[in-house]
């Protein structure tokens, strides 16, 4: 089984993106919801470990810029990622952010 855990830094600013939503889904349902707190971390996101499948994270970046005053193309950055049969892991999956766009890798 294998857990989850996210970071948001917005780049525009060098700063930890604190207070964005995000969202874990498998599917069509949402399995598991929270905001990042003041470092723009979300720990041990899934409310058990994750079993073998395919996901979606999605963080709400354009709530998050509006409520700041910016504006930004994008309502929300989304990473999806399988998590592979034989997995026993800890997936940390940072978000890069700014107004004109995002990335992410897999962190550790």
């Amino acid at each position: 089984m294998t857990t989850l855990s996210t970071h948001i830094l917005d780049i525009s600013t060098g700063k930890p993106a604190a207070g964005v939503a995000l969202r874990l889904e498998q599917g069509e349902q949402v399995i598991a919801s929270g905001l990042t707190n003041a470092n723009g971390r979300l720990g041990d996101f899934a409310p058990a470990p994750l079993p073998p499948g395919r996901y979606r994270l999605v963080a709400e970046t354009g709530d998050w810029f509006a409520a700041k005053g910016l504006e930004t193309p994008f309502p929300c950055a989304q990473i999806d990622f399988i998590i592979p049969s034989k997995a026993d892991d800890h997936y940390h999956l940072p978000f890069l952010i700014a107004p004109g766009g995002w990335s992410t890798y897999r962190g550790s």
